[in-house]
């Protein structure tokens, strides 16, 4: 499982005919609310996956686009959440309104108090390919402070979660070796999918929301954005700033930044930051002395040779193996590295394989991460808004100034994604789309110290053209800081004010990551 791993966690690393029908003399605009269907009275609510509507519920409206109580619950069925679930039919080319159609997913969450605010929440979610109706179903967002005086929305951008998902089924069996199997791989997605991947892109997304936003007879909405989804939310503010009231972008990453080159230099960038927060950490040093070296003894040995082992399933009674190589250790640390928890136990288990040659922990975790992954994210969708995106244009010859080699994760990553792009049908961007968003909007822009991709660098780069702009740094902290201490508090200030004046940020200061687990036992007492 080298190159098909690799093809299935693309989807985790993160827009021709279209363009002459959206573009406008202004630049890019919306189509028009006459491309959006409004829910005709007469029709049934469409059957959504792991969507159970209410028996007996009452239906309600909101603008055109009516809504019936309803549970959600993720792929894994591990979280559920009671809320009203409505829909809204839009074109897949929005240049063809007869065309094939898409039905989006559109939640509403009430506010908790009585009387809710005029100007609801939308959240984005990141990816690209990930649902906003599975992962904001979870609690601990940090969003419910917000929530407490306004509704919130949970729209699924199309080709993910319930709004047509844009998915490959890819045999876990196939070991590609080289570009040519990859091809094939890539041609193999392709011809399962019924649907034109051009129109799977941010721009159209976007113009979905809108669509939504009109049917919904919203005058303006507050926009959460985490993630690929602050890229989202930002080309939204550049479309349509008479749209929304607030932004608040959590792990941002500017619309100037091409993400899929510069994933390797960043999360190398943090390993090497977590190997110096143990190395000034008395009991991390002395439990895991040379821990560099190890890792990188770790990488090369695996790389040789990966490892089978036995794991037990955490679900399930029954015993299974799994093979240990490169690709999954690198996916392994890479994710680990985006949250305090996962970063906690990280020179722990890497540690008992490299010294202790125990690689049981490590392939457990690394068994449990991949599979998950394969439930939440949508690849085929990942693949349109990186190829459309972040390979446009891209110029080869650029990979040698990055020095990628250098990296844990290296090269081969982006030279793959190279070889699927060139398969991949793309959509048209705008020719404003790798410029910098300017508006007054106001903005709060959150990031972690130790993001191993959307570093606070990315933050800032994006605040220098937003005048009503607020950035705030968690130190010690990874990717995505919505939830973390009273960021929660922070965030729905600024959301009921619009304005970041008087933000009190004290309160973060006192924060510390999770400790270095020292043993399985846990951290040092």
């Amino acid at each position: 499982m080298t190159r098909v791993a690799l093809f299935l966690s693309l989807r985790i690393l993160w827009n021709l005919a279209i363009k002459a029908a959206l573009a406008t003399a202004s630049g890019w605009a919306l189509v028009g609310p006459v491309n959006a269907r409004a829910n005709p009275v007469e029709d049934a609510f469409p059957e959504f996956d792991n969507v159970t509507y209410l028996a007996g519920g009452k239906i309600s409206t909101q603008g055109s686009v009516r809504f019936r109580p309803c549970r959600v619950h993720d792929p894994d069925r591990q979280h559920y959440q009671s809320m009203d679930c409505g829909y809204l039919i839009v074109p897949e080319n929005p240049a063809v309104p007869t065309g094939r159609q898409l039905t989006l997913f559109v939640g509403r969450l009430p506010a908790i108090a009585r009387e809710a605010q005029p100007d609801p929440l939308l959240v984005i979610d990141g990816g690209p390919g990930s649902a906003a109706s599975e992962t904001f179903i979870m609690p601990g967002r940090g969003l419910e402070k917000i929530r407490q005086n306004r509704e919130m929305y949970i729209v699924d951008q199309r080709g993910t979660g319930k709004s047509g998902r844009l998915d490959c089924d890819v045999d876990e069996e196939l070991e590609p070796a080289d570009e040519v199997d990859l091809a094939q791989l890539t041609r193999e997605c392709l011809a399962q999918l019924d649907t034109d991947p051009r129109f799977y892109t941010t721009a159209i997304a976007v113009n979905d929301l809108e669509q939504v936003r009109r049917a919904l007879a919203l005058e303006q909405w507050n926009i959460y954005g985490v993630s690929y989804g602050t890229r989202v939310a930002q080309e939204y503010l550049r479309e349509f700033p008479g749209a929304i009231r607030t932004m608040v972008l959590d792990g941002v990453l500017p619309p100037q930044i091409t993400l899929m080159p510069r994933i390797a230099l960043e999360s190398q960038r943090a390993l090497e930051q977590l190997i110096t927060r143990c190395a000034n950490n008395g009991d991390c040093r002395t439990r895991f002395g040379g821990l560099e070296t190890g890792i990188a003894s770790l990488f090369s040995a695996l790389e040789k040779r990966p490892i089978t082992v036995v794991v037990d399933p955490f679900v399930s009674a029954e015993d299974g193996t799994y093979t240990l190589g490169k690709d999954e250790l690198t996916m392994l640390v890479r994710l680990s590295l985006y949250n305090s928890a996962t970063l906690a136990i990280l020179p722990l288990t890497l540690h008992e394989a490299y010294a202790n040659n125990n690689f049981l922990p490590l392939a457990r975790s690394a068994k449990k991460l991949l599979g998950k992954l394969e439930n939440t994210f949508a690849n085929a969708m990942h693949n349109s808004v990186m190829c459309s995106e972040d390979f446009v244009g891209f110029d080869p010859a650029s990979l040698e100034n990055l020095h990628l080699e250098n990296t844990y994760i290296g090269a081969d990553q982006v030279r793959d994604f190279m070889t699927l792009c060139e398969l991949w049908p793309t959509g048209a961007v705008g020719p404003n789309f790798k410029k910098p968003v300017i508006s007054d909007v106001p903005v709060l822009l959150i990031s972690g110290s130790v993001d191993p991709i959307t570093p606070p660098e990315y933050a800032a780069l994006a605040a220098k053209h937003l005048t009503q702009n607020h950035q705030i740094v968690v130190e010690g902290f990874g990717h995505g800081v919505a939830a973390i201490g009273c960021m929660p508090r922070l965030m729905a200030r600024f959301v009921q004010r619009a304005s970041a004046a008087g933000l009190d940020e004290q309160c973060l200061a006192a924060l510390k990551p999770d400790p270095f687990f020292i043993d399985f036992n846990g951290p040092s007492p």
